[in-house]
């Protein structure tokens, strides 16, 4: 796939985002910038709803599988929301603390690949019993082998096996 996007803004932020892309990739491949073009140009206005309200669908249905097996296998072992946009359910771990070792070093033993909430704080310092999973990938099948081997890890780390 190619990974498109566009901002809108005050004109002050999309001036420093244009400096800020300058310094960063110069500018967008050339040849990439010509197949979106003539894509998008196929499609028209109606191809291009059509396309973002399948890949909706189908995002929305690995979100749904996902759930399903997260209420299957996690509940009682960590907190979670179904989320409304984007592609990745954070888990607040139930006992846990601080989830960075559990999950790059037990969890990466295990072939599950999650990400520590510490990743994403602003604090170097800082710890989080968060966690985040994706699941825009991944088959029905490699979810619900991710999620048991979680809930393993979860129920080891807790002392319930």
């Amino acid at each position: 796939g190619i990974r498109i996007g566009f901002a809108t803004g005050p004109s002050k932020l999309i001036g420093q985002l244009q400096l800020d892309l300058q310094a960063t990739a110069m500018h967008a491949s050339g040849v990439s910038q010509a197949l979106v073009l003539h894509l998008l140009q196929h499609w028209g206005d109606a191809g291009w709803d059509a396309h973002v309200q399948r890949i909706q669908e189908l995002y929305r249905g690995r979100r749904d599988t996902f759930l399903a097996l997260c209420d299957a296998h996690l509940t009682g072992l960590a907190q979670w929301d179904a989320p409304s946009a984007g592609m990745f359910v954070w888990f607040k771990l139930s006992g846990i603390e601080d989830s960075s070792k559990l999950i790059t070093e037990k969890a990466m033993d295990q072939k599950v690949l999650l990400v520590p909430g510490e990743s994403f704080l602003t604090d170097p310092d800082g710890i989080s019993g968060h966690v985040r999973a994706a699941y825009s990938l991944a088959t029905e099948e490699q979810m619900e082998e991710g999620v048991k081997r979680f809930a393993a890890l979860l129920k080891a780390e807790l002392g319930q096996q």
